[in-house]
């Protein structure tokens, strides 16, 4: 990863004095930092027990313009049984853009992490844009992937719109210091409740800094491609899929959770969290682990 800590307005990480005791003790495990590369272009990974083969694989994928660290505050839950890694998609956190965008850019890199680490019957969970990502991934790649559990996925059916491409921004807006790119952030789509020291981890790793200033490490220029519109893809995926959803959720609209799951190809649970909105790592964590644990358990 790129040393910010003695670029000018850098800040050492300080936990929250609200921050849990779990979130403290999660973020002292140590993970490692590897790249890998997909047409010459690099994709980093967080990676925690690697060196324990002969454990499964968990991977996580996040969501559109955010990073690996919106899940390695929640990865060490996942220690006593699982090597554990955690994706950054190319154009986000500190994986290079690729040379273009297309819809098979993502699902490449969760591909190329894979073949990387030479792993097999990956658990992968996938978080919105990820989710989608990751359904492509286990379409592409079926041999790699034991099971996938998607979080909180906009996967549009007929009768809706298709999902709109999002506009690149051309440019980074640059601020004074990391603390004014943390305090920036802003969780979209935006919800009522949020666990803040949570959310001051993910801004902490959001930020970047050059000699004009501090930015987004997320290119200006990435675009939504890969997004599933229509129900192929989902009848492709082979392995079994789990679906995680907030009960508040922006996407929880029109039953589009169950109609996900009834074009899957081989439908796992639908799990609805109660009273989560869409970022459901920040405002229900918890929850989210127990959820997760529960239908990892019933492999």
């Amino acid at each position: 990863m790129t040393d910010i800590s003695s670029r000018a307005g850098a800040i050492p990480y300080q936990v929250d004095a609200s921050a849990p005791q779990w979130f403290v003790d999660n973020i002292q495990c140590e993970s490692e930092s590897i790249f890998t590369y997909v047409d010459g272009r690099a994709v980093h990974m967080l990676g925690w027990n690697l060196a324990e083969k002969n454990l499964p694989v968990l991977m996580f994928v996040h969501g559109f313009g955010a990073h690996a660290h919106w899940w390695s505050f929640l990865a060490p839950f996942f220690l006593d049984h699982y090597r554990v890694i955690s994706l950054d998609l190319p154009g986000m956190g500190d994986s290079a853009a690729p040379h273009c965008y297309d819809q098979y850019s993502f699902a490449r890199a969760i591909i190329a992490g894979i073949e990387s680490q030479q792993l097999q019957e990956v658990t992968v969970v996938g978080h919105s844009f990820g989710g989608a990502q990751s359904l492509r991934a286990m379409a592409m790649a079926p041999h790699y992937f034991k099971r996938g559990i998607v979080v909180d996925s906009n996967i549009n059916l007929p009768p809706d719109p298709p999902i709109r491409s999002l506009l690149p921004k051309g440019t980074h807006r640059l601020s004074s210091s990391q603390a004014d790119c943390m305090a920036r952030l802003r969780l979209m789509p935006p919800q009522a409740q949020q666990v803040d020291a949570l959310v001051r981890h993910i801004a902490y790793h959001s930020c970047t800094g050059n000699e004009q200033g501090w930015h987004w490490k997320s290119d200006p220029n990435c675009l939504n491609t890969g997004e599933i519109d229509g129900p192929e893809i989902l009848a492709s995926v082979e392995v079994k899929v789990d679906l995680i959803y907030g009960e508040k959720s922006y996407f929880n609209v029109n039953k589009k959770p169950q109609k996900i799951l009834s074009h899957l190809g081989n439908a796992g649970e639908l799990v609805m969290i109660p009273g989560a909105e869409h970022h459901i790592m920040v405002d229900h964590p918890l929850e989210l682990v127990a959820a997760i644990r529960s239908l990892l358990a019933s492999e």
